[in-house]
């Protein structure tokens, strides 16, 4: 469970007073209460506050200064941010224009510039205290990532669940190598080449999800594992299959899935990125700062990480 240290008599952690918001219709806010309220009241419509006094609702918004009321029992908070000014649409081209007919090119995703075209061998067969795992805990420094409904940052429990991931993995005899243990600022593009230079088998980035902005808080929640090529993908699935099963319906999953993520593109090591759970979910954020919760995710990671080092050639994760 979150400390009770953490519950102050309120926290609105999203969106951040002052903070400029791009156009919405609609925003997510979230943020706490003190431990006993059931609930609060914003722009006169109650919100039910989750057990741990975390809650999260959608409000409707305008361009400009937003001024929300929360009504707190006795308090009132009145909580301002801004939303951009609506785009304006284009003026339409003079009658006589000629139109170009080229559709714009799809982008191209390019790899890793520094790593090899050629994939490792897969490391089945070999022992554990050779198989070298990159573990990279996302964000760091400046950059905090997602924030939780009481203001605790991604970037902290990415560092918390690799830490525990690293520790599980050691415990099967693996070496592990992490491109942060502190609050450090990484360069995007460089995270994955600590594995490249040390000639690593695997590359598992470790991150916390949050919703669009327009998106509901309490419904957005699921666990997610992404990867760019098929090398990746088998990883991806091996660590998604052992997700799914360690939560059994108790977390929604979404499997393997494609993605362009700048540290997956890399065909020489396999490499996937986990999205383990919602920070900005009142659930998703007491699971994630609890022992139990972060020790059964990492449990489920490196046994999937396990799994997809002793497959065989041709062998499939599900």
């Amino acid at each position: 469970m979150l400390s009770c240290s953490l519950f102050l008599a309120m926290t609105i952690a999203f969106p951040a007073p002052g903070q400029k918001l791009p156009y919405v219709e609609k925003t997510y806010m979230i943020g706490a209460v003190e431990r006993g309220v059931t609930n609060i009241v914003i722009k006169g419509a109650n919100v039910e506050v989750y057990r741990t006094g975390a809650w999260g609702t959608l409000v409707d918004v305008a361009e400009g200064t937003n001024t929300i009321q929360i009504v707190n029992g006795d308090e009132t908070t009145n909580h301002v941010f801004y939303v951009a000014a609506k785009p304006r649409p284009k003026s339409a081209p003079p009658p006589d224009a000629v139109l170009s007919t080229n559709k714009p090119q799809e982008k191209i995703w390019k790899k890793l510039d520094y790593c090899a075209d050629e994939p490792k061998p897969h490391p089945n067969g070999k022992p554990p205290a050779e198989t070298i795992i990159v573990l990279d805990p996302g964000h760091g420094g400046s950059d905090t990532g997602a924030v939780s409904p009481h203001g605790l940052y991604e970037k902290n429990a990415n560092l918390l669940l690799a830490n525990a991931v690293k520790r599980e993995l050691e415990g099967k005899g693996y070496r592990v190598l992490m491109t942060r243990e502190s609050d450090a600022a990484l360069v995007l593009h460089d995270r994955p080449r600590l594995a490249h230079a040390e000639g690593a088998d695997a590359f598992v980035s470790i991150h916390h999800n949050a919703p669009g902005v327009a998106s509901d808080p309490i419904a957005a929640r699921h666990s997610a594992v992404y990867s760019w090529n098929e090398i990746g993908e088998r990883l991806s699935t091996a660590i998604a299959s052992r997700i799914e099963a360690a939560f059994d319906g108790e977390i929604p999953t979404k499997g393997s899935l494609h993605a362009n993520f700048a540290v997956t593109r890399n065909p020489e090591i396999p490499s996937c990125l986990v999205e383990a759970d919602f920070i900005t979910s009142p659930a998703g954020e007491e699971n994630i700062f609890s022992i139990e919760g972060r020790l059964h995710f990492a449990s489920a990671i490196a046994q999937g990480i396990d799994d997809w080092c002793n497959m065989k050639d041709g062998e499939s994760a599900e």
